[in-house]
């Protein structure tokens, strides 16, 4: 009698296609969880350009309205509440509306769009006050109160400056802690 040796031979077999179909399936879960991570990077960064441009047009928002109006509008930035906040007071001498006709507009920080610091244009930055709650721009007829600089972070750190001018110029977002223009004294004027 002969004896064959098929089983031996076909687990072998089994064997070898199970091995080829882990490294595989292996190979699919690694590039699977580089594109869930390349997609995530590039969600947050773009979460993070919505909620800036966002920001930005409430500043635009906040000059278009006032150079319109006898109104005059303010966007409060809020360290402790982590907020933003577009409000209207009735007249330039900001005599107050009701709370829930006042605000406009209220928008939030997060963990992928951080404020970081205000810089205004005569200099008042702060870092450098101790217990600072809140900072504000406030918009007249004829431009801002103050121009100056707001810093925030995206998800990786990184710095923006959402930038002010005092005169009447579209509030713009710049990559970067951007140095801001200063206001001229009127000696130092060349006309």
């Amino acid at each position: 009698m002969m004896r064959t040796c098929t089983a031996p031979m076909w687990n072998k077999r089994l064997g070898y296609v199970l091995l080829e179909v882990l490294i595989v399936v292996g190979l699919l879960a690694f590039l699977l969880s580089l594109g869930v991570i390349s997609y995530s990077a590039l969600w947050g960064s773009r979460q993070f350009q919505h909620q800036a441009r966002e920001l930005v047009n409430l500043f635009q928002m906040a000059q278009e309205a006032s150079a319109q109006s006898d109104r005059r509008y303010a966007v409060i930035l809020d360290f402790v509440e982590q907020k933003y906040v577009l409000r209207q007071f009735a007249s330039l001498d900001l005599q107050t509306i009701p709370e829930d006709e006042a605000v406009i507009h209220t928008g939030y920080f997060t963990d992928r769009f951080q404020l970081d610091y205000v810089l205004y244009d005569d200099l008042e930055d702060t870092r450098e006050k101790e217990n600072v709650t809140e900072a504000r721009f406030y918009a007249g007829r004829s431009g801002w109160q103050y121009g100056g600089k707001v810093v925030i972070r995206d998800g990786d750190g990184n710095p923006w400056s959402i930038l002010i001018s005092r005169m009447v110029q579209p509030v713009r977002l710049a990559e970067g802690d951007v140095p801001i223009l200063l206001p001229v004294k009127p000696d130092e004027m060349r006309f």
